[in-house]
């Protein structure tokens, strides 16, 4: 115990312009380390940017011409009594592909991999590649895996020429090196393999959330692959696709994007296989179909037993077909959602600490203690906003933890000075008391300019006070006592001191008796009651408010006994 009090009393002797300026510095040696090196908290929040996300109240409405062909749970069961279990012969998939391109829709987009061979049904192999041969508007789905397997794949740009991204897209003519390689699971169906290709990974977040996407992605010889969204709008609108890739090569450097999300994780109209299969077999299905004609139509499952389900900010249940319709939304009207770089964060967070390091060299640390939770609130407040409409997502979570936790610290550390500074003064010496009087009471921002005065022209000298912190609802209970203070110390010390005090004291107050003089060393109680009568006889006739032009000479308490009893 006496150790710690031993380290309190030494924090809170430090001067407050050495202490605030060595937490900014500290503070800002740790933002760097983490945002550039260790990246532990620098960046996105990600629980309370979900939030965020889930409670906008500007959202982007859902392409109207995007509607999902749903292998649901109802459409396993409808189709298992004659197909078995999934998958079905793939017959049954070119009966729904000829049915939806003979009406001319603005794309067909399988959400469905077709990577290995149907042994037990090869005819339904046959037929569906003869359907994906026709088909004007089918965009297929690989599987990327991860790029350090590149150098070991034999799957070259003459093996799937639908996959690569055109040198016009992407911003840069290839340089004349070896064709890259590229690791990923290739279509079994020559007809796929030779169509529109695009991956479709979803690369989440540590804690296992989808929030970003990528669109493209560069190859070690200067070419790059492209995304199954940017393979639709490649076909539907070349020039905004243009736009899109050489945006991600050149902004975003082809790093993830943040998603722009919909309200609802079932924004888009979802149309059960089973009834468009029926329709297209010429019976009636179980609920209406719409026309295809001019959509945009994604054919994927959200049945739970097929396992495309991941987590996002809008759901722990989101199936994989919808996030996909997302971003291809999000491609097709260019809805972007640009990051603030690292760099700025960190520049903004340690801006943020400089800045309440000025206003507390300037004022005290008692007037930011409205900041400690408005500053980070505002702080967040700027980053939801900017998720309601803006193309860049503000990110102050970084600013605005720092902003609390420096603010704490140094409230803390205000809290040891008040201790060091209002506490009696040490050793056997005479000691002297000149009492301050206020019109108001001495609240916390006035006793750290007190201290702070106290501290720059007489660091020998401590400040008494009656505790008077209040915090709202609550009202001071005693306000004509909180009115009063008073600097203690020894006399040489206080006297010598005076001509500097009195000016920096008489902005803070607007009277003083002169300073009483006491007989040796006293204990805290004698100490306390001899102060509470020099602010009783202040002010009395026989001890007037004292004037700055012509001051009193100093008197000892035995002269003036007979006036503080």
């Amino acid at each position: 115990m006496k150790l710690w009090e031993s380290i309190a009393s030494r924090l809170g002797a430090l001067p407050a312009r050495r202490v605030t300026w060595g937490l900014v510095l500290l503070f800002s040696a740790w933002v760097l380390l983490d945002v550039f090196v260790l990246k532990l908290t620098g960046g996105l929040a990600q629980s309370t940017y979900d939030a965020m996300v889930r409670a906008r109240v500007v959202v982007a409405a859902p392409d109207p011409r995007i509607v999902i062909v749903d292998i649901d749970e109802a459409s396993l069961a409808r189709m298992g009594r004659e197909f078995g279990r999934w998958p079905w012969p793939r017959d049954t998939l070119a009966t729904v592909l000829e049915h939806i391109e003979q009406q001319n829709p603005a794309a067909v987009v399988w959400d469905v991999l077709f990577s290995d061979a149907d042994r037990l049904s090869p005819g339904g192999d046959a037929a569906f590649n003869e359907a994906a041969r026709r088909s004007t508007h089918s965009h297929f789905s690989v599987v990327r895996l991860p790029p350090s397997n590149d150098g070991v794949s034999q799957i070259t740009r003459d093996a799937l020429p639908g996959l690569w991204l055109p040198p016009a897209l992407t911003g840069a003519t290839p340089p004349s090196l070896r064709p890259s390689t590229v690791a990923l699971i290739p279509p079994a169906l020559p007809a796929v393999a030779s169509g529109r290709l695009g991956f479709n990974n979803g690369y989440v977040d540590p804690d296992g959330v989808l929030r970003r996407y990528r669109y493209a992605e560069p190859l070690r010889d200067g070419s790059a692959i492209q995304s199954l969204p940017l393979s639709v709008l490649n076909a539907i609108n070349s020039e905004a696709a243009g736009a899109h890739s050489t945006g991600s090569a050149g902004l975003f450097g082809y790093e993830n994007e943040l998603i722009a999300w919909r309200k609802t994780t079932t924004a888009y109209p979802h149309v059960a296989f089973a009834d468009v299969f029926a329709l297209a077999e010429g019976d009636k299905p179980l609920a209406a179909v719409p026309p295809f004609k001019g959509r945009v139509v994604i054919i994927g499952a959200t049945a739970p037993s097929l396992h495309d389900i991941h987590a996002t900010p809008l759901s722990s249940m989101q199936a994989g077909v919808d996030s996909l319709a997302t971003v291809l939304d999000n491609a097709l009207n260019q809805r972007h959602m640009a990051e603030l770089p690292r760099w700025l964060q960190a520049g903004l967070a340690i801006s943020l600490c400089i800045g309440l390091a000025l206003w507390v060299q300037f004022n005290s640390v008692a007037s930011l203690a409205p900041a400690l939770f408005t500053l980070p609130a505002a702080l967040l407040g700027v980053s939801y906003l900017s998720l309601n409409g803006l193309p860049i997502f503000i990110d102050l979570h970084l600013s605005a933890g720092l902003a609390l936790v420096f603010l704490a610290v140094l409230r803390f550390w205000n809290g040891l000075r008040r201790i060091h500074w209002c506490s009696p003064p040490s050793g056997a010496q005479q000691l002297a008391i000149w009492s301050w009087e206020r019109k108001d009471a001495w609240l916390e921002g006035t006793l750290d300019r007190l201290i702070d005065v106290v501290e720059r022209h007489a660091p020998q000298c401590r400040v008494v006070v009656c505790d008077s912190s209040v915090s709202w609802p609550a009202t001071l209970r005693w306000p004509e006592l909180a009115r009063f203070a008073a600097v203690v110390g020894p006399k040489d010390a206080l006297l010598a001191a005076r001509g500097q005090l009195e000016p920096a004291l008489a902005r803070l107050a607007h009277r003083s008796g002169e300073p009483l003089l006491l007989d040796g060393p006293l204990s805290r109680d004698t100490l306390a009651r001899e102060v509470f009568k020099a602010w009783a006889a202040l002010g009395t006739p026989h001890n007037p408010p004292h004037s700055t032009e012509s001051p009193e000479p100093p008197y000892s308490m035995k002269d003036q006994a007979h006036e503080v009893v």
